[in-house]
């Protein structure tokens, strides 16, 4: 027995390679199946087979779940068809709508569409905070990275929400 073989080995350090190192014809590297076996020896026969059994009982449920929506979608296209045979076909009725009754509904659409605009969206109150708002931004564009120079505009800014707040609060009640 030599002193090579004496030695305790010494584990391989992962080589590491920068992607800007690879040229680019190498990019797309195909692996060969011996590369395969071999990772798949030192992952260890045990993973692989747990692995395995546990994908193929996911397969095996899935095949079951399909099988099952097949015989559903089977079973619905039955049913249609046999209600769908039962059924005669009648034709629609046509109504007849003369030209006044026609611009009378259009003009109570009208009308309603104008009521339900008039009462949830014409109303827009006015910005009662514009003034801190405008010296809070300003006083940011000045010191640029320094937010913490504006901070004590804060509390009047709040107090200005709260305050209005409170106004349409005590308008609604």
């Amino acid at each position: 027995m030599g002193a090579e073989q004496s030695q305790p080995e010494q584990p391989e350090k992962p080589v590491r390679i920068e992607r800007s190192e690879i040229p680019e014809a190498y990019y797309n590297v195909a692996v060969s199946d011996n590369v395969v076996r071999r990772v798949r020896s030192e992952r260890g026969a045990g993973a692989v087979d747990e692995e395995k059994r546990r994908l193929e009982e996911q397969l095996q449920r899935e095949r079951e779940n399909n099988h099952k929506l097949r015989m559903q979608m089977q079973q619905l296209s039955d049913l249609q068809q046999r209600h769908s045979t039962n059924i005669e076909v009648q034709p629609a009725k046509k109504e007849s709508i003369s030209l006044d009754d026609m611009q009378e509904r259009n003009r109570v659409f009208d009308d309603t569409v104008d009521r339900v605009k008039k009462q949830f969206f014409s109303f827009q109150r006015e910005n009662a905070c514009d003034g801190t708002e405008k010296e809070i931004l300003s006083c940011l564009e000045k010191n640029n990275g320094k937010h913490l120079k504006c901070q004590s505009l804060l509390p009047k800014y709040h107090e200005c929400i709260e305050k209005f707040r409170e106004e349409v609060l005590a308008q609604k009640r």
